[in-house]
């Protein structure tokens, strides 16, 4: 993938310039000691930011909820929820950061409200405007005469999609919990109250939203169709992959909530100038996460997000990454490795290949998202089912919760080796800290003695992306095979040029990557590749050997 010719880094918006940074708020810093995360608690870690070079914070919901599924079960989406802070903490984080040259993206989750928010309570009542802000319908008749679900649609976190409400007399759709009932966008009126959700945040000053579950924004009109079974697994017949989903996932008719979205914010790019950045979430091929791209969406590349280690090798890194640069036409890429709802890096492919992957992350084209506390290669908790938090665990039983469970990618971030990690000063934090604190923290690894480590590696990584080559240059593929993914960054203005050589193997590789120059100079390398590469050696493009694990930037 080549520059386009206006690519240059003045012509780029600052989200194309940035590394994201996702902030789960329950489990980054507690400052009033309740053991949970909060607001005022990320303003007394911003400085992490700036040694990092991290230039955008994405915030997961800290919205009023009953918390049934930790914020995005929202009964206020125009307020923050006591036990992250107040609207002036918020306005103060926002100040903070912006003092500091730190965008800030929150969690804008348009398809579902709590079952505890005004419009919920007012629907369930037939009160007026309210009566269809959900979706209802009376269901169908058993061949006893009892009350059923329309369909056999099913939950994301299992079992049938549709709950029956009592006092109404109906049953109301809700594609993850019960107390998540689902959105109506075929209401105007509904269209409008979440336009202006968007509005009552830029107008506070936010740069951006991430916009949740865009699959799942609208549902087929025709509530008696069934969804088939999906022939590629063998799922139960609870469980969410059991079907196909025709009917309730990448609905055409949601697409254009997308425009409507974009255009709100562009209202405000139009009154002060300043860009602002949407990004969706959607698991999906290449292709069809370009029919967002056209409404206006700016879809993650989840491709990365979903690769385990028996799929790892410079082979499906070439084809993943090939397939989004192949596919995006004039849009941005937009890679991430992962998120609140999947295992860590260390977990998914093993501790040897935390900094490589990150170097991977920091050098493609695109704008990058970090996970908090990837920077410092931390790795899954381990719970218990009877002391796992997460509803999605909790719904499959003790014999399915580890498969489905979110607690252990989301504990608590480490910040020194004092109890708890430096989280929190309450003797029971919401989740437990990862065992590892004392040696795997932000303290330990801010190393002054020259050494490297997982931190400083990734904040080296962060400035070097900085350069022209690496911001809006083109990607040219080099070795591309079982052990090695390699590719070139070059800038056409400037003449600078870098090699980018991985292995994700699980043997030693030597490569011949010579042509013109023969010789090349250490740019960075990780950490395991320390050991034998300094920063400013002078090296053989011949015979470059690289160890599993093993990175290195290479100044042509």
């Amino acid at each position: 993938m080549q520059a386009r010719p206006d690519e240059s880094p003045e012509s780029l918006q600052w989200w194309q310039k940035t590394i994201v940074y996702q902030i789960y708020p329950r489990s980054f810093q507690d400052s009033s000691g309740n053991g949970v995360g909060d607001i005022p608690g990320i303003i007394s870690r911003l400085d992490h930011f700036t040694y990092l070079g991290v230039g955008a914070i994405w915030l997961s919901p800290f919205y009023p909820s009953p918390q049934l599924d930790f914020g995005y079960d929202i009964s206020d989406f125009c307020d923050v929820d006591p036990l992250f802070g107040t609207l002036q903490d918020f306005d103060n984080l926002v100040k903070e950061c912006h003092d500091r040259d730190i965008k800030v993206i929150v969690d804008f989750v348009p398809g579902h409200s709590s079952h505890l928010h005004p419009w919920f309570q007012k629907s369930v009542r037939r009160e007026e405007p309210y009566t269809d802000y959900y979706v209802w319908h009376d269901g169908k008749t058993g061949d006893n005469g009892e009350r059923l679900p329309p369909n056999n649609w099913l939950s994301v976190f299992g079992g049938s999609s549709w709950a029956w409400n009592e006092e109404r007399g109906q049953f109301y759709f809700r594609p993850f919990l019960p107390e998540q009932p689902k959105l109506n966008y075929r209401n105007p009126r509904v269209v409008e109250e979440m336009k202006n959700v968007l509005r009552f945040w830029m107008s506070r000053g936010v740069d951006g939203v991430r916009v949740d579950a865009v699959s799942e924004i609208m549902e087929s009109a025709d509530k008696s169709q069934d969804e088939p079974c999906n022939m590629k697994g063998d799922y139960p017949q609870d469980q969410y992959e059991y079907l196909n989903h025709i009917h309730t996932s990448m609905h055409p008719e949601g697409f254009p909530l997308i425009r409507g979205w974009r255009d709100v914010m562009d209202e405000y790019e139009k009154k002060d100038g300043k860009s602002r950045f949407m990004v969706i979430e959607i698991y999906a091929p290449a292709k069809s996460r370009n029919v967002y791209r056209e409404f206006g969406g700016n879809p993650f590349n989840m491709d990365l997000v979903d690769l385990e280690r028996s799929g790892l090798s410079g082979q499906s890194l070439k084809s993943l990454i090939e397939e989004e640069y192949s596919n995006i036409g004039g849009g941005w890429p937009t890679f991430v490795l992962g998120n609140h709802d999947r295992n860590r890096l260390t977990f998914r492919f093993g501790r040897e290949f935390a900094d490589v992957l990150n170097m991977l992350l920091l050098t493609l084209k695109g704008t990058p998202t970090t996970y908090y506390g990837e920077e410092l290669a931390m790795s899954n908790i381990e719970v218990s089912f009877e002391d796992t938090q997460d509803p999605f665990g909790k719904n499959m039983g003790p014999e399915r919760y580890e498969l489905f469970s979110r607690d252990p990618c989301r504990s608590p971030m480490q910040w020194d080796n004092t109890r708890h990690a430096g989280f929190t000063k309450s003797d029971h934090p919401w989740l437990p800290v990862h065992p590892d604190y004392a040696n795997c923290n932000v303290k330990t690894q801010t190393k002054s003695d020259g050494s490297s480590t997982s931190l400083t590696l990734y904040k080296a990584l962060a400035t070097l992306r900085q350069k022209p080559a690496f911001l809006c240059g083109g990607i040219e593929f080099a070795i591309c095979n079982k052990e090695v993914f390699s590719y070139i960054r070059e800038d056409k203005t400037s003449g600078e040029r870098y090699l980018v050589a991985l292995n994700v193997g699980k043997v030693p590789a030597l490569s011949d990557f010579s042509g013109s120059p023969v010789n090349a100079t250490v740019e960075i390398c990780t950490c395991s590749a320390s050991k034998r590469l300094t920063t400013g050696q002078t090296v053989s493009l011949q015979g470059l050997t690289l160890n599993p694990g093993d990175g290195v930037v290479l100044k042509l």
